[in-house]
């Protein structure tokens, strides 16, 4: 038997190790872009600012495709023959013939839908090579992590810089998108010293995510590193000069100045590729897949950020993380073996760093929710944090918390169990996880109650 996986992302590297924990005698392949070995995509950021290496951010030993008897194929997927169960690709490999196929293919940054958005110095922060065209755009030397050209059509490719033919690295760099991405960027352009413009069309910062206050207490947290934040700044066109490099950014209401700009509104499934070999959603453009990640051709499957899983409204769309890939790779790896699984995603949850803002969220805390009850409490002292806990029906169902480090399983047990908003409250201390050195948590209750 022969398993392909195209993407050796978190999705395809589970999936692959779970079908080689189960079948030890079946070839498996892996067919990769980007790179040879599996990036925590999460991490980029922390190359550029030298506090990892690129290897640092491997989460898998280098030796582990040997070790698991993983055969690597180095390439681009350009299409499926489903009737003859056969990958076609770019390059020396023109195909690989399969028994059963994943399609773990990821996604890839959202192109900005302006005027001007391909001029030089116009670009994103997904990939390696995003990494590569960013340190040259900001520091003008050579960048840490060299990566191949590539073909032109893939999001892999390699971006020229306009630093490059300026002969000097960006000085008015401006940041477009009020999200994670967009504000990871922010930050690492900070550290550069280089006082990022940070333009979002909505009236706070990140509203999927954060309601107006803990919006507000982030806005000020990035204006107090530098970062000169614009709200409710829609983006009209890019301006460039006549070599064709970025020197504009126009808003509704403005015009500054740019010789670098960071698109980061968003990723989207990386299935142009598939040309109507398999189902999309045609709303977000991920592979429809059914409660076990299997496609409507046979012996097909799909799973990570290029997959359309049910949503708890009973929408279909994919789920962008880290976790939930790292899931569904497992449950679609059990499927490739032959077993019966099915995907339960489970209590939402997610976490990271806004600055230097520790973040948590679990559960439903959205604007969309008909909460009958929200609890919100702040902490201003020798730590600041707050804390958002949301019920509905009488039962918790969500919290987002900022300023501290939190236990999400224990928030979500909560939920799952159907605890009430007053238990939770009683009981939110055994939640807690502060790191050592940072005040304890008990010192801020008496603040809490009088907020």
């Amino acid at each position: 038997m022969h398993v392909v996986i195209v993407g050796n992302g978190i999705a395809g590297m589970e999936a692959a190790l779970a079908v080689r924990a189960r079948q030890p005698g079946w070839d498996i392949t892996i067919v990769s872009e980007e790179s040879d070995h599996l990036l925590a995509r999460t991490a980029l950021m922390y190359v550029f600012t030298g506090q990892m290496r690129a290897v640092d951010i491997e989460p898998l030993e280098r030796d582990a495709y040997v070790r698991h008897r993983l055969r690597r194929v180095r390439g681009r997927a350009i299409g499926i023959d489903t009737a003859k169960k056969r990958l076609r690709l770019a390059g020396e490999t023109t195909s690989l013939d399969y028994d059963r196929l994943l399609v773990a293919c990821g996604s890839r940054p959202r192109p900005g839908p302006w005027p001007g958005a391909e001029l030089r110095g116009v670009g994103s922060f997904v990939t390696m090579s995003d990494l590569a065209w960013l340190e040259r755009e900001a520091r003008g030397d050579a960048p840490l992590v060299d990566v191949p050209a590539g073909d032109a059509r893939s999001p892999y490719a390699r971006r020229a810089a306009a630093a490059t033919t300026r002969g000097h690295h960006a000085t008015k760099p401006v940041v477009i998108g009020g999200g994670l991405i967009g504000i990871e960027v922010a930050e690492i352009l900070a550290a550069e010293k280089l006082a990022p413009r940070f333009v979002m069309r909505d009236e706070w910062f990140w509203p999927m995510a954060l309601d107006a206050r803990e919006a507000g207490w982030i806005a000020e947290h990035m204006r107090a590193h530098g970062v000169q934040v614009e709200l409710e700044a829609d983006v009209v066109r890019l301006d460039g000069d006549a070599h064709g490099l970025v020197t504009h950014v126009v808003t509704k209401d403005a015009r500054h100045e740019a010789d670098v700009v960071v698109v980061a509104i968003g990723v989207v499934p990386n299935t142009d590729w598939l040309d109507g070999a398999l189902p999309l959603e045609p709303k977000s453009g991920a592979i429809v897949v059914d409660e076990g990640l299997a496609t409507s051709v046979p012996d097909v499957f799909a799973a990570g950020d290029c997959a359309g899983v049910r949503w708890w409204d009973g929408t279909v769309r994919p789920e962008q993380l880290w976790y939930t890939a790292r899931d569904q790779g497992r449950i679609a790896g059990a499927r490739l073996a032959g077993e019966s699984a099915m995907y339960a995603r489970g209590t939402w949850y997610n976490s990271a760093k806004l600055f230097d803002v520790e973040y948590t969220t679990v559960g439903r805390v959205g604007a969309d929710l008909p909460a009958e009850r929200t609890l919100f409490l702040e902490e201003r002292g020798a730590v600041r944090s707050t804390v958002r806990l949301v019920s509905s029906e009488e039962r918790f169902v969500g919290a987002n918390l900022l300023g501290r480090r939190w236990d999400h399983s224990v928030l979500a047990e909560w939920i799952d169990e159907g605890r009430t908003l007053d238990w939770v409250i009683s009981h939110l201390l055994e939640a807690s996880f502060d790191t050592e050195l940072v005040p304890p948590l008990r010192a801020a209750r008496q603040a809490w109650a009088e907020s």
